[in-house]
């Protein structure tokens, strides 16, 4: 038999017979210490955390410790099952046992340092690792934890003394020079943050980072000189840097110089290495922060070309630049580019609105139709298609299908002007139509959201006027009418002719007189009206 298969066979033999002794009852215990039942325990407790039987660990643990009392490794053991088992209480008394039997055993100690920590005990943290940093000076990973410890408490000083003592150990690093830095930064010592920020400069001449901070540093103390130093420094390293452009354009907007702040954001969309998301938004902001300004249009049409230029297969510089030719009434342009805006993304609420806008001033009614009716599969619930297509479908003599779109979408608004002009429509639709009864139902909903609908007072006035019914109301309303517009030729006849339906012939001719004196061409609907009141006045 070779010497490791008899090592093996011992071994096993071994664990069979501890395993044996394990089950048997415990009555034969006295008192005394008995490290050969211990170590059979402890074996078996070993075997159980390994099995994740954590129940079953506890029991052979504290069974270890029945029969030695003083073994820190039981305990040990045992504090981490209890954690296991949720037990906090008697895990941290356990291992606080285990450091009290055992104080040199540096293992135990930090685990100790564990529970401070998350007890959130910092003081008894701080002490006992101020203990293990004497005992144990080059273990770089109890002075971090120490340093984080002294930054939690707010103890800058005391965590700046223990990062030296670590860049003693391990030599300068990024993680190193990131906490102080952050640390002067806490503590408003700019100078000793600059002189910090300077000699990394010194030490890496090429590291455009610092130089950011550093501007941004200077930027903060008023040193407005030195920053655009900086900044200047990291155009000439990196021209390309994805964030310079937007450093600056900060920087000049804050000393007043808007037109160079401008470049800078023309200059971060044309930037390649600048994600197109934070270029929405600092054009966004840009744009938020200059309302009202003589050169916003200018400017918002440079940053749509800008977009497009750079950014080809999106669609916001097609909308944008859109836009500005919608502004400027250049209908046949901003239709052409939210037709580009469009084939890249179908979806778009405002593509959509905007080139049936659009069309809608080229009087392209069928085009208006046809569009709003296809953005109605991606919105059906926005009452703004519903308008377009019932408008355009009412001027290309499709009554039907104009007051189907019309009354769904009133269905879809909750505004009361909206809803007014929808209804407004739909009156002059089923009075062209021959129902009256409709007519007059949607021209009262019009004026219960819009009483002062001049256009609608003035039709619903004359339309009741030519039935002879609610005459009282008619004139209420061209009263209304002419109140708001005295001069307009339309709403004087209007007026005059209710008078004349309810026999006020004499205030019916004052009327009519003025309305053909402010006519610009004849109207034979206004002469009839004429003659039919003179001669009711036998005139």
């Amino acid at each position: 038999m070779n010497k490791l298969k008899s090592i093996l066979i011992t071994t096993l033999i071994c664990c069979l017979y501890f395993n044996g002794i394990a089950q048997q009852v415990e009555s034969e215990y006295n008192g005394q210490p008995d490290k050969k039942k211990n170590a059979t325990y402890f074996s078996n407790g070993l075997q159980s955390k390994y099995r994740e039987d954590t129940e079953g660990a506890i029991r052979n643990f504290e069974q270890a410790l029945r029969y030695w009392p003083n073994d820190d490794a039981s305990m040990y053991e045992l504090s981490e099952q209890y954690y296991n088992a949720g037990r906090v209480e008697e895990a941290f008394s356990m291992i606080q046992k285990a450091v009290k039997t055992n104080p040199e055993n540096k293992w135990y100690q930090l685990r100790l340092g564990l529970f401070y920590r998350n007890l959130e005990q910092y003081d008894d943290f701080i002490n006992l690792y101020e203990e293990l940093t004497k005992k144990y000076p080059d273990d770089t990973e109890v002075l971090s934890e120490l340093i984080d410890a002294y930054l939690s408490m707010g103890q800058l000083d005391k965590a700046l003394t223990y990062m030296n003592l670590l860049e003693e150990q391990v030599g300068p690093t990024e993680i190193i020079t990131e906490q102080r830095l952050n640390i002067y930064k806490r503590q408003g010592n700019d100078k000793k943050l600059i002189a910090e920020l300077e000699k990394l400069i010194k030490e890496n001449p090429e590291n455009v980072r610092y130089y950011s901070m550093l501007a941004q540093v200077y930027t903060e103390n008023g040193k407005e000189k030195e920053a655009l130093k900086a900044f200047e420094k990291i155009k000439e390293l990196d021209p390309n840097d994805p964030y310079i452009n937007i450093s600056l354009l900060e920087f000049y907007e804050k000393n007043g110089d808007k037109d160079k702040a401008f470049d800078e954001l023309i200059a971060a969309i044309r930037n390649k290495n600048l994600d197109l998301t934070t270029k929405a938004n600092i054009y966004d902001y840009w744009m938020n922060n200059n309302q009202g300004s003589s050169q916003m249009e200018m400017q918002a049409k440079q940053c749509g070309e800008a977009f497009i230029e750079t950014h080809p297969d999106n669609k916001l510089g097609y909308l944008i630049l859109g836009s500005y030719y919608i502004i400027n009434e250049n209908a046949v342009k901003s239709k052409e580019l939210y037709q580009k805006a469009l084939v890249i993304d179908s979806t778009d609420f405002y593509g959509w609105q905007n080139l049936i806008i659009s069309e809608s001033r080229l009087d392209e009614n069928q085009a208006v139709r046809d569009h709003a009716v296809a953005a109605l599969k991606y919105y059906p619930m926005q009452p703004v298609f519903y308008w377009y297509a019932g408008v355009a479908s009412a001027v290309l003599k499709d009554n039907e299908n104009a007051i189907t779109y019309l009354e769904k979408g009133r269905r879809y608004t909750t505004d009361k002007v909206q809803m007014a002009n929808f209804d407004a429509f739909l009156g002059d639709l089923y009075h062209e139509q021959g129902d009256e009864e409709k007519a007059f139902e949607a021209y009262d909903r019009t004026l219960r959201n819009d009483p002062d609908n001049v256009l609608v007072l003035n039709n619903y006035a004359y339309y009741l006027a030519l039935k002879g019914q609610d005459l009282d109301k008619a004139l209420e309303m061209s009263t209304k009418a002419i109140a708001a517009e005295p001069d307009n030729p339309i709403y004087l006849d209007t007026h005059a002719w209710v008078l004349y339906m309810k026999g006020n012939y004499k205030e019916a001719e004052k009327h009519m007189k003025k309305a053909l004196k402010l006519l610009k061409e004849p109207d034979e609907t206004y002469t009839k009206h004429y003659e039919a009141i003179m001669n009711k006045l036998k005139n």
